[in-house]
């Protein structure tokens, strides 16, 4: 009985780790494409937020709406939701479902943006107050038309510094958030957290001093700006950024929740403890961090701004303002992909094969699906070439070699198609003249490859003309 006891505790803690890990944005990474939510109007859709009873709110100008989640992964029946207008909610908001309380940034008249909290009571929610966080408590004085902290850790300079786009987790008990701090960040907006001090001395501050969410070992911040944090499930963090390498404007990036371990220095206070053959064994930490980040694939990002990802067991959301929407920054929705067949040429019409241009370029190293650093030198070239056809509409195709299972390798292969199509709309070249497909092992350059070399050949991606 005891080693039952055994292997079903292993096994609960196996399904938990799975759980934890789950990443919600994976059903839809294959067979969808985003579309324009039924919620989404001419006007700007401002961000949104989860709310109670699993339901959306976003705001249009000052006003705040609110919409169930209905079949299709749509958004139904979206309504002016009169509670939350007026308290200046700017950004995301963080509802905490377990307190009432909602937590949101507000800028002031001297132009800071704080978070404040307010508390759902009969009638609606009271009067914002201003978070109490460790090192804000400190009373700011207007100098000149800005602030100043005179004491504590300071979260000013200039003016240029602040709070935004909040959002819950670990039960309400800690709260992500973008800000600009000069001090310990990686340079332009990070996302920061604070957690709920539990217990302290009488009269502390009910939020410890903020700290910034990425590591310095394994960072996911960069010098770009990183905001909208979002997680699911305290194991897998989404949030934008504009930093290089994206596919143009804010991208959606990930990073998991791991354990990391590295080497612990030991100072010199432990060298005089200690003999010096144990001062010299290698001292190791295990840590848990949010991992590097992971710019997802292009069913989630686009050239234009992709931003807010926000998503739960019933739905996946996402703003952008890429070209398709309804108005400028719309609120996108999943939807099944459905191929369209070309129709085919009637007898008498023939079309004008392209001359000379196909380009085999960009190979890969096995199971990769980002460009071997030796081959960006020949972009430019890529790029000047494609040029010369203004108007037409290119085919990237991505290719493996015969290793691996079929499913797996064509799965590979639209990823590599992706991934150039990507950086080709980097550099300026319209998503709609760009057409990706991936065809996995089924064209080989050099069929019953054996030798690395060979194999090597086969993985690529072409560059071709298509004719309407």
């Amino acid at each position: 009985m005891l080693n039952l006891k055994k292997v079903l505790l292993v096994a609960v803690s196996l399904l938990g780790a799975c759980v934890s890990s789950y990443a919600i944005h994976e059903e839809f990474a294959e067979g969808y494409e985003f579309g324009p939510s039924r919620a989404s109007t001419k006007v700007k859709e401002l961000p949104m937020s989860f709310y109670k009873e699993g339901k959306v709110v976003f705001f249009r100008g000052d006003s705040a709406y609110i919409a169930k989640v209905g079949n299709g992964f749509d958004l139904d029946s979206a309504v002016v939701c009169p509670e939350l207008c007026g308290l200046g909610i700017e950004g995301t908001f963080a509802y905490d479902s377990r307190r009432r309380t909602i937590y949101f940034a507000k800028t002031d008249e001297l132009g800071n943006s704080d978070l404040y909290e307010a508390h759902l009571e009969e009638g609606g929610y009271s009067e914002p107050k201003r978070l109490n966080i460790e090192g804000l408590d400190k009373v700011r004085k207007p100098f000149k038309g800005s602030t100043t902290v005179p004491a504590g850790w300071t979260f000013r300079y200039n003016r240029i510094s602040g709070f935004f786009n909040p959002s819950i987790a670990k039960n309400g008990n800690r709260i992500y958030f973008s800000a600009d701090f000069p001090k310990q960040s990686f340079g332009g907006r990070d996302i920061w957290y604070i957690d709920r001090n539990k217990g302290g001395e009488k009269g502390a501050a009910k939020w410890a001093m903020p700290k910034n969410a990425s590591d310095s070992i394994r960072p996911f911040n960069s010098n770009a700006r990183e905001d909208f944090a979002w997680t699911s499930g305290d194991s897998i963090l989404y949030f934008a950024s504009n930093r290089p390498g994206g596919m143009g404007g804010l991208d959606l990036y990930m990073s998991r929740w791991i354990k990391d371990t590295v080497e612990v220095p030991v100072d010199s206070a432990a060298l005089e403890a200690g003999s010096l053959k144990e001062a010299k064994k290698p001292k190791k930490k295990v840590r848990e961090i949010w991992g590097p980040a992971i710019l997802m694939d292009s069913v989630f990002n686009s050239s234009a701004n992709d931003y807010n990802l926000i998503g739960s067991d019933k739905i996946l959301l996402l703003m952008s303002n890429r070209q398709g929407g309804v108005g400028s920054d719309d609120i996108y929705r999943p939807a099944p992909f459905e191929a369209k067949r070309e129709s085919e040429l009637l007898p008498h019409e023939t079309i004008d094969e392209p001359k000379g241009f196909h380009w085999v370029l960009f190979f890969f190293d096995f199971n990769q699906a980002t460009m071997k650093p030796e081959y960006e030198a020949q972009l430019d070239e890529l790029v000047d070439a494609m040029r010369e056809f203004p108007g037409a509409v290119f085919e990237v195709s991505g290719h493996t070699d015969s290793r691996g299972a079929d499913a797996y390798n064509l799965k590979l292969s639209q990823k590599r198609a992706d991934y150039i199509r990507g950086m080709l709309i980097q550099r300026g070249f319209s998503p709609d003249k760009l057409v990706s497909v991936g065809k996995g092992e089924t064209e080989p350059v050099i069929p019953n490859a054996t030798e690395e070399s060979e194999h090597e050949q086969n993985r690529r991606a072409d560059i071709k003309i298509l004719n309407e």
